[in-house]
């Protein structure tokens, strides 16, 4: 994510935490303001209006978030399964996230809105997270291709179990490893499954 620059930032953290309080819906830009130690002016400046500021918000929330995903599995050691590995962590950190979670959970009229409007620039980031996460040369040995599938199919899937209810719980990290053992992984298309498999084999060879 381009840096930027320290006004930007505080409006951005002071967003946040507005968001976080009020919800995306209910803030008013002079709280932010107010917050950032800025005039309402400035942030006019640097963002067209409050959607233009909660996009900018999310996006830099997702790029932390799927760095800190990334860092997590890269750190964890060897996994018996990549896949359901990268959707159990991407599921557990949305959720405990301050400002995703409750815009997930409170507004989910908004979230599959700005998914619909910023998907492309979510699903780079979650294969960038992936490229990351993975063993040396494990994303080259499966090919860019299967690693954008992955990002995919791992991002409509946790739209599923983070949107939509469920016959049993998605609570803690075993229920949503079962779930991706049993829904997420089979869903993976043969020749995904198959690259991963000898990627796999080579990889502890």
């Amino acid at each position: 994510m381009a840096e930027t620059d320290p006004v930007t930032t505080a409006i951005l953290d002071a967003a946040v935490i507005e968001f976080e309080r009020h919800g995306f819906r209910r803030v008013a830009l002079d709280e932010v303001a107010r917050r950032a130690k800025v005039s309402r002016m400035t942030i006019y400046r640097r963002f067209a209006g409050r959607d233009e500021l909660v996009t900018a918000v999310i996006d830099r929330e997702n790029a932390v978030l799927f760095s800190d995903i990334a860092n997590e599995l890269k750190n964890a050691g060897p996994q018996s399964n990549y896949y359901v590995e990268a959707f159990t962590s991407a599921i557990m950190r949305l959720r405990r996230h301050r400002v995703l979670n409750r815009m997930i959970t409170e507004e989910p009229a908004l979230t599959l809105q700005l998914a619909h409007r910023h998907y492309p620039a979510v699903l780079e980031r979650m294969a960038d997270a992936l490229r990351v996460m993975f063993p040396t040369g494990f994303a080259e040995r499966i090919g860019a291709e299967a690693v954008d599938e992955l990002a995919d199919t791992i991002l409509r899937y946790a739209a599923m179990a983070l949107l939509l209810p469920s016959a049993r719980p998605l609570t803690t990290v075993a229920d949503i490893r079962a779930f991706a053992t049993s829904h997420f992984l089979p869903s993976l298309p043969t020749a995904l499954r198959e690259r991963e498999l000898a990627a796999t084999l080579s990889w502890r060879a």
